[in-house]
């Protein structure tokens, strides 16, 4: 690896703004609101720390792939010279300095070794989510002045076959994996990454490496992240290399009993989304930690498969992920032996009673050691199953978290501690790394700045934020900047919500998702969808509907199981709502029997799932029951205006395979309202 000296002694480039929207401008930086030791770095500076600390430790574990599958092990200083090489590849294929690289791929080591050539080479990151559509990799590629892209496949080549004549700055496209079209390694612009990694690189290369990285200044743009964007394109957020690499060192410094090159992390979450740039890449290298890489099918249900090689000591999900590991021993438990059942039971009973002891921070007895002690000997085994025996940190955050699922996990000896963050904020805000309480995210991490901002007569109000972490600008946007960003270099950040007394933040919904009636009243949805699930254990999805209207409505979906190669829902019923049914007397194990409808309606396409929404005849009992929770819940409301009146049942869950859930598993709200206007007219006439 080239030395290039200390970059402290060199200090931060020239600027005169704290923001900026464009690549080639850096910005400054809020150092005295940090009030620490964390010093500006960039991320080449940060990566070489590490490295040098920590040569010998693993860094990096994937498996291969072929006949002959086996797992292999990079360690720090293979992630070195395998970085290195990287950047100089970028180089020969004409990455210009200040331009940004595209990223169009799953997760996987070569991910990891692009970005960080990238970076070195003083390029910017851009990834991109690798379902989008050929027009939205164009406007990705086009937004983000990139003049290489990197492909996952042959298939996402196929889009960028499609859209590089139309990109005049794109120079070169690089394919990680086979199989190859004949014209990669053949036509010009078009490479494969093993050949390229295969090739030696002059000095002349070498020598522009090492200019380029003295060039680079911790107060320059570093990344840009898509945001998901309800209209339109989605805005390219613009983050500093001391914005990454301040929220790292925060995060990691929150998490508690940390063990230098004994922390194991599984990367599986998408890399265009700022929580697993932090967690997985930037995270593990403060630690020396070691990444293992999950295949492109983990969130389709091989990702117990890796936790189970790889042990993880830290696992961050969105709080879909964990709904997917209780479906799982949902249904194990349902087939298990009735006195097995009993005795598991009585154990999560146990060890739940211990978790809510401990939150509460009361004293344990004797007596109560020896429940807890008892209790975790019969859990472990499930532990184990899911490879999460040696984990000792679980986070949560992305979406509303129930409070089903962290007492399910409670009952697991897993306490789910809520991340609240953000792109605009460099990753996390806060963090429940200690757990206090089930009902926040925890108190701000040390350097970042919040206040509510206009507070109600109750305290809420949107959650405004500053610190080191604050991003740069939108690229190209400077007006969508000014409106993000006040005078004062407060990040506003359309979350609403409240500090409690302990001066934990408690998030009550989105500004622009308040559903404001027709008689006025602002209502945050996800409260009043939370208590709607609480009451209601079949129901997947809860989406309140109500935005200018007389009244609140509500559209629900029924547990089903998925399948596992498409991601698309199926017409079979899990087994929870199976004996949910079974308690009223109905003994359907299909969707389609329950809700009277032809199972081959329930498409991903918006006409075929409206037709099957508009001929739904479901069962008597059921849409009793389900009127019977919806008032239970509705005695639990804040006010008369936050009561549902109707409802409507859809013929399929939420997936992203059928559109209505996003890349990170959130509720793409405006989709499912545009999908099933008609049916929600219905329900006001």
């Amino acid at each position: 690896m080239n030395d290039v000296g200390a970059r402290s002694s060199k200090g931060l480039k020239l600027a005169t703004s704290y923001t900026s929207t464009s690549l080639n401008e850096a910005v400054q930086l809020r150092l005295d609101t940090s009030n620490d030791a964390i010093k500006p770095q960039t991320l080449p500076e940060f990566f070489r720390e590490t490295c040098e600390k920590y040569a010998e430790l693993p860094a990096l574990m994937w498996e291969t792939t072929g006949k002959d599958k086996s797992w292999q092990t990079l360690s720090y200083a293979g992630y070195a010279k395998r970085v290195e090489q990287a950047a100089l590849m970028l180089l020969h294929v004409g990455l210009e300095e200040r331009s940004s690289l595209g990223i169009l791929a799953f997760n996987c080591p070569e991910w990891f070794l692009a970005e960080l050539g990238a970076l070195r080479a003083g390029g910017i990151v851009a990834g991109i989510y690798p379902s989008n559509s050929p027009e939205a990799v164009h406007h990705a590629l086009a937004t983000s002045e990139a003049t290489v892209c990197i492909v996952d496949d042959d298939k996402q080549m196929a889009k960028l076959r499609a859209i590089k004549h139309r990109l005049p700055r794109l120079k070169a496209v690089i394919q990680l994996h086979p199989p190859y079209d004949s014209f990669v390694d053949r036509e010009e612009g078009f490479h494969s990454w093993q050949q390229l990694e295969l090739s030696v690189y002059g000095t002349e290369l070498q020598q522009e490496l090492l200019r380029r990285e003295q060039a680079i200044y911790a107060n320059e743009c570093a990344m840009l992240i898509f945001t998901s964007g309800t209209v339109g394109m989605p805005k390219a957020v613009m983050l500093s290399h001391d914005s990454i690499v301040f929220d790292a060192k925060i995060v990691s410094d929150t998490i508690e009993n940390t063990v230098v090159g004994a922390e194991r992390l599984v990367s599986y979450l998408p890399l265009s989304h700022i929580a697993a740039q932090v967690f997985d890449i930037c995270l593990a290298m403060t630690f020396g930690g070691c990444v293992y890489f999950a295949d492109k099918d983990a969130l389709k249900g091989t990702l117990v498969r890796t936790f189970v090689k790889a042990r993880p000591t830290r696992v961050f999900g969105v709080p879909r992920v964990f709904e997917k590991f209780q479906e799982r021993l949902v249904a194990a438990e349902a087939n298990a032996k009735p006195y097995s059942r009993l005795l598991l039971s009585k154990a999560r009973e146990l060890m739940t009673q211990h978790q809510l002891a401990k939150i509460a921070g009361e004293k344990c007895s004797m007596y109560g050691l020896a429940k807890y002690w008892l209790a975790a000997r019969l859990i472990r085994p499930i532990r184990e199953m899911l490879g999460l025996d040696q984990c000792k940190t679980f986070l949560t955050g992305g979406a509303p978290v129930t409070s089903e699922l962290k007492h399910y996990f409670l009952g697991l000896d897993m306490p789910l501690g809520d991340i609240y963050g953000m792109s605009e904020m460099g990753g996390a805000v806060t963090m429940h790394a200690h757990i206090t309480n089930l009902y926040s995210s925890g108190a701000p991490l040390r350097g970042i700045e919040m206040i509510i901002h206009e507070p109600d007569a109750s305290g809420q109000g949107e959650i405004w934020l500053r610190g080191r972490n604050n991003f740069m600008g939108y690229l190209g946007e400077p007006a969508k900047t000014m409106e993000s960003i006040s005078a004062e270099g407060w990040v506003r950040t359309g979350d609403m919500g409240y500090l409690d007394t302990h001066g934990n933040v408690v998030l009550s919904g989105r500004l622009k998702e308040i559903i404001i009636t027709s008689a006025g009243e602002n209502i945050p949805p996800v409260h009043v969808e939370q208590l709607i699930g609480q009451e209601l254990p079949c129901v997947s999805n809860v989406l309140l509907i109500g935005d200018h209207r007389k009244y609140l409505t509500v559209l629900l979906t029924l547990k089903t199981k998925c399948d596992p190669q498409t991601g698309l829902p199926l017409d079979e019923l899990r087994a929870e709502t199976i004996e949910w049914l079974q308690q009223l007397g109905l003994h359907q194990t299909h969707l389609s029997d329950l809700l009277n409808i032809r199972a081959d309606l329930k498409l991903p396409s918006d006409s075929n799932a409206l037709a099957a929404a508009l001929k739904i005849d479901a069962e008597p009992k059921l849409l009793a029951a389900l009127e019977a929770g919806i008032k239970r819940a509705n005695v639990n409301a804040i006010s008369n205006a936050q009561r549902v009146q109707k409802f409507a049942l859809l013929p399929h869950e939420f997936t992203t395979a059928t559109g209505e859930l996003g890349p990170t598993l959130k509720i793409r709200r405006n989709i499912v309202r545009a999908k099933y206007a008609p049916l929600i007219d219905r329900l006001y006439k």
